[in-house]
């Protein structure tokens, strides 16, 4: 279930805002911490002319701190490489695209590296470790996973620094988001009660059980197709052959018809429309006409059926809770990156972003 709907009103979009704002508030401005001597040691470096930049080859500077091309060639080609891309395989326009992307995520990520640097934030080993382990069980040929690695320049040792790099990240983040993160039990008791009677998710759909005889058209349609199919249709009818016999003698549907072309317990969105327009039109103990979908003729015989039922508080509150949590953690976690960036001097040149 994916709730789509949220409550009337969000007191703590308003808390997300405090907790955020006075942490900021308070290092920068109030108590001196870390976060404002760190700022303050970088901005003499923040005033670099454009020259400057286009003979270093900087694409921007966060706090005095510069994002060199290579840089952004490096984040661009590992922003590609999670998805299984290389620049090659792109259009100019779509890598150009990819490469703003990259430029934004490498902002953000220095900015948020910059501040759990000047926490002193700590990286847990073992999360690192959990990470790399799952970042590289994408790839299930190691042979495919060197090849893209090294056709984008980087050593396996540079991979895992940029991953544990981003554990450390995420994980400052969480610690500073927590707080107006967590949701309560009062929280889930208003979200189910504004949205539980009208979002389709707070519903188990309708089910029916049912077995099929099906014949393919995909590679033979020919008129004895159809013959044959009104044929196993006229013996049921009669009461002369046994569904499962049938099915286990002529049904063409490999998964199925072992078991007498029983397909289980299924939901309208689990099949095909044009066969589920079918089978949910039947009553249980009841054999259909034979009908025709995209992928060739059809017996349908519905054993059992099970009416739609609306889900209480108890079945729904792991997936509320789960939901909101992702929801106000994502909103905090914007919340925060803007204002980092408010307190940041974050410097961009465009005349040197596609230089070369």
């Amino acid at each position: 279930m994916t709730p789509a709907g949220k409550p009337a009103q969000f007191p703590w979009r308003l808390l997300l805002y405090a907790v955020v704002i006075l942490y900021l508030i308070g290092d920068l401005y109030w108590l001196g911490g870390p976060l404002r001597k760190r700022i303050d040691a970088r901005k003499a470096f923040t005033h670099q002319s454009l020259q400057r930049a286009l003979e270093e080859g900087w694409v921007a500077t966060v706090n005095g701190e510069p994002i060199t091309r290579g840089q952004l060639d490096q984040a661009t080609n590992v922003y590609l490489f999670r998805r299984g891309k290389i620049p090659a395989d792109l259009s100019p326009s779509s890598l150009n695209i990819s490469r703003r992307v990259a430029l934004q995520q490498l902002i953000d990520d220095t900015l948020v590296r910059q501040y759990a640097e000047a926490d002193d934030f700590p990286v847990d080993p073992d999360a690192v470790a959990r990470q790399i382990a799952a970042f590289e069980a994408q790839f299930p040929d190691p042979g495919n996973y060197a090849l893209r690695r090294e056709a984008l320049g980087l050593t396996e040792e540079e991979v895992h620094d940029l991953i544990a790099s981003q554990v450390a990240q995420q994980a400052w983040l969480e610690k500073r988001v927590a707080e107006a993160a967590a949701v309560t039990d009062a929280d889930i008791r208003a979200w189910f009660d504004a949205n539980a009677a009208t979002d389709s998710g707070a519903e188990n759909p309708p089910l029916v059980h049912a077995r099929h005889l099906f014949l393919s058209t995909v590679e033979s349609d020919t008129p004895e197709r159809e013959s044959l199919i009104l044929d196993l249709h006229r013996q049921l009818v009669e009461g002369t052959a046994d569904f499962a016999a049938l099915a286990a003698a002529y049904s063409e549907d490999e998964r199925t018809k072992t078991r007498g072309g029983d397909l289980g317990w299924f939901s309208p969105r689990r099949m095909p429309v044009d066969f589920c327009d079918i089978a949910f039109g039947l009553r249980p103990g009841k054999v259909s006409e034979p009908f025709r979908t995209s992928l060739g003729w059809h017996i349908v015989e519905v054993l059992e059926t099970r009416a739609p039922e609306r889900l209480d508080l108890d079945a729904l509150k792991p997936e509320i809770a789960a939901w909101l949590e992702t929801d106000r953690r994502r909103y905090a976690i914007d919340v925060l990156l803007n204002r980092l960036k408010t307190v940041a001097v974050v410097e961009v040149f465009p005349d040197n972003f596609d230089g070369k």
